[in-house]
Order: structure tokens, then sequence, then C-alpha cells
């Protein structure tokens, strides 16, 4: 396997940093002193790591992905719900009886019909959460917005509105709840310093449950 990467230069960098994007890319940081011989030197020296790291990921996608057909589980709020697909009168996707029902007619939109489904079901549910949270922690968010996001759960922008991915509905309620907390929290403390993580800890307890049900849930 080919070693392709993207080089990114930083002012802000003393190091040399490797990330994997979600795409199975590599992404490397550098400072704009080092030069490219070094970062190829350090790349070819990671190889193993790139390998095994790239390897997981792209077993972790083609796990997640979904054929959309009768039996296959999907997730809402924290739990797995079955789909059904027949024949039916109604077109759209509904969650009924504890469970996903989809017209077989409907089955080549199955994949936009459910981002339709959990953008609706996150707005109702994680709106609300944030206009709670917000009262209880003292802050008002300009703007409170669902999303579709690639690589983030949530977002506090500089001028202070909260975005959450959509795909937090898939969640249990107390990891959105995380989720939320963190980025209100930001409007508090705009870094990751102590004191943020004191806010944070103040309203959640002990969050590493939370922290390790995000990373195994998929955006």
């Amino acid at each position: 396997m080919e070693l392709n990467y993207n080089i990114q230069r930083s002012n802000n960098r003393k190091t040399i940093s490797l990330t994997m994007a979600p795409s199975g890319k590599l992404e490397v940081i550098a400072p704009f002193d080092v030069k490219d011989e070094m970062i190829d030197k350090l790349v070819q020296k990671k190889k193993f790591w790139i390998y095994k790291n790239r390897k997981e990921l792209i077993d972790k996608k083609t796990a997640f992905e979904k054929e959309y057909v009768s039996g296959e589980s999907f997730l809402y709020l924290g739990r797995k719900f079955r789909l059904d697909v027949a024949q039916f009168e109604h077109k759209e996707l509904i969650f009924k009886q504890s469970k996903f029902i989809l017209n077989k007619t409907e089955q080549e939109k199955a994949e936009m019909l459910f981002e339709k489904w959990y953008k609706q079901k996150a707005k109702e549910k994680l709106i609300p959460r944030v206009e709670k949270f917000a009262k209880q922690m003292g802050v008002d968010p300009k703007e409170i917005k669902i999303l579709s996001m690639q690589k983030r759960w949530g977002s506090c922008t500089v001028d202070g509105n909260i975005i959450l991915n959509y795909h937090l509905i898939k969640a249990p309620l107390y990891v959105v709840d995380y989720v939320i907390v963190h980025e209100l929290a930001h409007l508090i403390e705009h870094n990751h310093s102590d004191d943020f993580w004191k806010i944070v800890k103040t309203q959640m307890g002990d969050f590493s449950k939370q922290k390790e049900w995000l990373g195994n849930l998929e955006i």
C-alpha cells in the first residue's frame, strides 16, 4: 500500500504530527522549517502504525455500512431497533412499535429517509436539552443548530452559536448531555483549560463512559 499523505505547514508547531483522516488519508502537520525529506523519513519509520490505523478505520467503516434490508438494526437514543422492509401504504420512514418501518418501494431512498428522520428527531430532542443546560449553567447561546458534521460531535462558534451533529441522536441521552455541556462550557472558557474541565465535571461528574461511547459511535 502506497504511503500517500498531505502536508500542512504551521507556525504554531515545533514537532511533526501524523493523524489519520476519516477518509483514510494520512495528514501531516509540520513546522515550516522542517524539510520534506525529514517528513518522508518519519512517515516511513511510522509505516506500520499507519497501516494498522488505516486498516482499523476501514474495518470500522465496513462494519457500519448499511444495506437497508429487513433485520438490520439502527441506533436511536443508545438502543438498536430493527428495520422492517415490506409493502406498506405509507411512503415515509416511520418508527412504530419499537421498530423502523420502510415501504419496499422507497428502499432505494432509504439512506436519505433515515438521514431526514434522524435530523428531525435531533431537532425535537436535542434543542430542548441545550436550552435546559444553558439555563442551568447560566449561559445564553446565540443560536442552536443541528447539522451534519464530518469529524465533530459538536462545536461552539466564536459568535456564541452551539452546533450539534445530528448523529448524536443515536447516542444515549447521558452521552448527548455530555456533548451539550462540553460545548456550552466553551461559552464560559474558550479553551480546554483546567477551569473548563471543572465546569464540565460540575455538571456531569465522571464522564469517562460518555467519551468511550462516543469513540465507538460512527459519524
